[in-house]
Order: structure tokens, then C-alpha cells, then sequence
């Protein structure tokens, strides 16, 4: 496997985080929490070009995930408005104990110093990081939709205030309208995000197969920073505020995101002095990004990946509106 740039920690992928890969990078390797695609046309249709490359999970462990993840979504339907039932099986099983724990609570009592829970076997804690996985996908994908139709419903004010004003382009108002940035979904449980996305490619050695140590890009600002505070030694490779990038249909966009890719790779090799040689886009694409990458390391974070090299290369996009 050739060295790629690595989508993480997410298994959803939003339009606005699909964009910003698509601007900046050719191919981009990714795990969808799934074993195929039949739920994205678009994914789809990128991992036949070659473009999005997906790192499968096996039918067996999904059947056992779906499974589990059917039972959760009927367990919080029947309690959905209902906080007192909630409350009540809470208060009868606070921690959802099985009976293992209940022998392990026997024997403390009995006169035992601590309370010795037996160790889940490799698969179970890899079907426990799936389902983590695939609930984090559906909230995302749930607070994706949510944006859209609230952005759906700022559009549709806009317009309306222009009509009511006079105003001879009811797009003016949309633009200057309302927030366009999208919610930064690696807010929530951000380092519960990295382990189970981390153990969930180790098992597969994607990065061990690579030929080269891999960049893992982000499109999550909250994600680049909880990095940041938990490293103790930080080399900053690329700070660029605003990048002058190519739109979907440029036909320079493919050569200008081959030679970005070289650029970022000597960035993520220390290459520092040649930092300020990316690409320039001299036709009139308008259209801007930002983009840091910085070296990690320190703290072990290494071992959070689950990579023998102890310098993480991790690099953030966005694409400015």
C-alpha cells in the first residue's frame, strides 16, 4: 500500500468534510464502519475511481453489531420522553451490570480487596469499538441533517426578507445571512473517538502496510487541538490561513493536488524549508482553504495510534466560505 492521507476519526463523512478531502487531496483512505458502501452512492462511486479507498469491516462482526445497535435504538425509543421509567431502570440496574459482575461483586463482599472484572477477549472489544463507532456515524449523520434543514430554513428566510425589501438579487441576503460553517462533530467525546477508530484500523495494519508513514488528515479543528494538548513536543510543519485551491471541475485541480501531496509529504518528513513552496493556483478559481499539519509526539501519543513511530503526522482542512 502506498502512502495515502488517512480521513479520521470519523466513519460518517459529511458533505462538507468530503469537499475539503476532495479539494486538497486525489485519494484519501477511510473506515466507514461498514462492510461496503450501498449506503453512499457518491463513496461508492469514488472508491471505484479510486479515489475513496474504504477499509472494510467483515459481514460476521456487523451481523452482531447491527444487532446490538437495532437493540439500543428500540431501547432509547421506548424511553424517548419518558425520564421517569428512564429514571426507574437506572435507579434498578445503575451500570447495565451482567453476570459476571455480579460474581465478581460476590466475591468483594466475601472479603476480597478489589473487584476483579474479567478482561474481554480481542473480538469482543473490537465489536464494542464498532458498535461505539457506528452510534458516533449515526449521530453525526443525524446532526448533519439537522444543519442542512436549519440552513435550508436561514436560505429560505433570507430570500424572503430580500423579496419583502426589494432587493434585486434575493441571493445577496443568503450569502451575508447566517452562519455557513458546519458544527465540528469531533467536539463530542473526542478522545473516546480516536481509541476505538485507532484500534479498529490497527486491526487491519493499514498503516503498518503503508510504505511510508501515513498523514492522518482531519476535517475537525476540536480533534487537531485535543492532539495538540496531549503532546508534550509539537513541531509545526504548515500554518497557512488561506490557500487559493482549485473547484470540483478545474481541469488543474488533479496536477496541483499531486504536487500539494509531495509538498505535505516533505512537511511530514521535517522538510520545513520547504514549506512555503506549495503550489499556487494561477488560474481564476476563487475558491480558498486552511490548512496546519503539525508532528506530534511526546506522551506516547504514538501508542494512541497504536504506531511503533513515536512522531504522529497530523494535518487539518477546511475549506473557507
Amino acid at each position: 500500500m502506498k502512502a495515502h492521507c488517512i480521513f479520521f476519526p470519523f466513519s460518517h463523512i459529511s458533505q462538507d468534510q468530503l469537499a475539503a478531502l476532495q479539494t486538497f487531496f486525489s485519494s484519501f483512505v477511510f473506515f466507514p464502519a461498514a462492510s461496503d458502501l450501498d449506503h453512499s452512492i457518491q463513496l461508492k462511486e469514488l472508491m471505484g475511481k479510486g479515489e475513496a479507498i474504504p477499509v472494510f469491516s467483515s459481514r460476521e462482526d456487523l451481523v452482531v453489531v447491527d444487532r446490538q445497535f437495532e437493540q439500543y435504538m428500540n431501547w432509547v425509543k421506548i424511553h424517548k420522553g419518558n425520564e421517569r421509567n428512564l429514571r426507574f431502570l437506572l435507579n434498578g440496574n445503575p451500570y447495565f451490570t451482567s453476570d459476571s459482575d455480579l460474581t465478581a461483586i460476590k466475591s468483594y463482599i466475601r472479603g476480597k480487596k478489589e473487584i476483579i472484572k474479567p478482561q474481554p477477549s480481542p473480538k469482543d472489544a473490537l465489536l464494542k469499538d464498532l458498535l461505539f463507532l457506528k452510534m458516533a456515524k449515526q449521530c453525526d449523520r443525524d446532526n448533519e441533517n439537522t444543519d442542512n434543514q436549519l440552513k435550508t430554513i436561514e436560505k429560505n428566510r433570507s430570500r424572503m426578507i430580500s423579496t419583502l425589501l426589494g432587493e434585486d438579487d434575493p441571493m445577496t441576503a443568503e450569502a451575508s445571512g447566517g452562519k455557513s460553517g458546519s458544527l465540528d462533530a469531533g467536539i463530542t467525546m473526542t478522545r473516546e473517538r480516536i481509541e476505538a477508530w485507532a484500534r479498529c484500523m490497527a486491526q487491519f495494519n493499514t498503516v503498518e502496510n503503508a510504505t511510508e508513514s501515513p498523514v492522518f488528515v482531519t476535517t475537525s479543528e476540536a480533534v487537531f487541538d485535543y492532539l495538540e494538548t496531549i503532546s508534550s513536543d509539537t513541531i509545526n510543519a504548515l500554518d497557512i490561513d488561506s490557500i487559493k485551491v482549485h473547484e470540483n471541475e478545474c481541469e488543474n485541480k488533479i496536477g496541483w493536488q499531486q504536487r500539494f501531496f509531495e509538498q505535505v509529504i516533505c512537511a511530514a518528513k521535517g522538510d520545513l524549508d520547504r514549506q512555503h513552496h506549495l503550489p499556487e493556483v494561477m488560474d481564476e478559481c476563487s475558491l480558498s482553504g486552511q490548512i496546519k499539519m503539525s508532528l506530534f509526539s511526546g506522551n506516547n501519543i504514538h501508542n494512541l495510534f497504536h504506531l511503533k513511530d513515536k512522531q504522529i503526522r497530523v494535518c487539518w482542512i477546511r475549506i473557507k466560505r
